[in-house]
């Protein structure tokens, strides 16, 4: 069984992507879509990473719509440009990260700069780099706000004064009953004592714009859903009364738990899975299912049946969960073996 789980975001992930899918034209700063792809799948949009030309025409867009005073200008790691997730997403085709040079500047007149103008400067920021920062132009009004001053842990710029951070949940559009993508939004900008800002930091997690079908070759029902599942052999690990120091989670004995069975499904859900090509060279949107079976605990392996104080316990259950594809029912993501009682998870 592969270690594999379920995942919302990419986690990667990811984790915060935004807006090229195949059967999109390919713009400045967005992801491709597949070359050479005339007719896709009904039920899969694949994503493919920047090139390091539309990564900078992202930098270049910045500097041209805040412009600042000669030697101030916004700068990125140009290191990380090109092959690394922090500096651009990838896949959604925004900053992720950049701040302004250093220099030399007057000191603001009329005193020191209050949170709320700090936070006016921010808003107002966000507001006009909006598709740079990966936010659809509706969210931008409701992103709540919260307002503090620097840090040292910050790393912030030598004059930053306060930090605004800008969050919001929001649904993908047109897919709105599918929580496992939606997005959430999470920007923080710090602000110099003169009101300007100097620098952001980009978290959020967005997806793309999708064109899948969610209606699927196969019913909640069909057959043919579990026919890849049913027969499997099952076993969960035992972690219990382990002497000596802590085992890895391949060395720990197995408790055979049977084989998948059609009644043993307690769950099934239509999402959209997501998965990483090699390298993270594209991101795969495929319609598929979330299953969930439960197998009882044997009584006999001192697992359950009775409570602290010898009467009888309520039955218990190890839970296996799998992802389908949901018009063949192939395995996409494999279940991960249940374990009783502490392990170390290393290799």
């Amino acid at each position: 069984m592969g270690a594999e789980r379920l995942s919302g975001f990419v986690r990667v992930v990811v984790a915060a992507l935004a807006t090229a899918t195949v059967g999109c034209g390919a713009t400045a700063g967005r992801a491709r879509p597949v070359a050479g792809v005339t007719a896709r799948p009904r039920h899969v949009d694949v994503v493919h990473a920047m090139t390091t030309p539309a990564r900078r025409a992202l930098v270049d867009r910045l500097r041209d719509r805040n412009p600042a005073p000669l030697g101030s200008r916004w700068i990125v790691n140009e290191e990380a440009l090109s092959g690394s997730l922090t500096v651009v997403d990838p896949f959604a085709g925004f900053l992720r990260r950049a701040r302004r040079e250093i220099t030399v500047r007057a000191p603001r007149e009329g005193g020191a700069l209050s949170g709320a103008a700090a936070a006016e400067s921010a808003r107002a920021f966000v507001k006009r780099n909006a598709d740079l920062l990966g936010l659809p132009r509706h969210v931008v009004p409701a992103l709540a706000e919260r307002v503090r001053a620097v840090e040292p842990a910050d790393h912030a710029p030598p004059r930053a004064a306060w930090a605004v951070r800008f969050d919001a949940s929001f649904a993908s559009k047109g897919y709105e009953a599918f929580k496992e993508i939606d997005n959430a939004a999470d920007v923080e900008v710090f602000v110099d004592d003169d009101g300007e800002v100097s620098s952001f930091v980009n978290l959020s997690r967005i997806h793309p714009h999708l064109t899948i079908d969610t209606r699927p070759a196969l019913s909640e029902d069909d057959p043919r859903l579990l026919a890849k599942l049913v027969g499997r052999r099952l076993f969960a690990l035992d972690a219990r009364a382990l002497g000596g120091p802590p085992r890895p989670v391949r060395e720990l004995p197995r408790i055979p738990l049977g084989q998948v069975r059609a009644d043993d499904v307690t769950h099934v859900q239509l999402v959209i899975h997501v998965a990483t090509g090699p390298a993270l060279a594209w991101l795969t949107y495929r319609l598929a299912y979330f299953i969930e079976i439960a197998k009882p605990v044997a009584l006999d392996d001192d697992l359950g049946g009775v409570d602290a104080s010898g009467a009888a316990s309520p039955p218990q259950f190890h839970f296996f969960r799998w992802v389908v594809d949901a018009d063949t029912g192939d395995v996409l993501e494999d279940a991960r073996p249940p374990i009783w009682g502490a392990v170390d998870d290393g290799p």
